[in-house]
């Protein structure tokens, strides 16, 4: 189905939506998620004062002792290891 010339004009309040996305297979669900993602403007993505505060800490965290963590290479190698 070509969605480009779909056009839908429905009355539906959130929840009904919800309901019927949960019905959709798992690959409709996130193909419906990368249709979502890639249409969001960056701008309109809303982050928590709670959550701006914990990214905070963490950086303040990593400043103060940056030795005490894994670098990404360290990382990958320590999962490399696992498999």
């Amino acid at each position: 189905m070509d969605t480009q010339y779909s056009q839908f004009n429905l009355s539906l309040n959130f929840s009904q939506v919800i309901d019927i996305v949960s019905q959709l297979s798992p690959l409709e669900k996130q193909r419906l998620g990368e249709v979502l993602w890639t249409g969001q403007d960056v701008n309109d993505i809303f982050v928590s004062e709670d959550h701006k505060n914990i990214v905070r800490e963490r950086i303040k965290k990593y400043d103060n002792t940056p030795s005490s963590y894994l670098s990404w290479n360290d990382i990958e190698r320590k999962m490399a290891v696992g498999k």
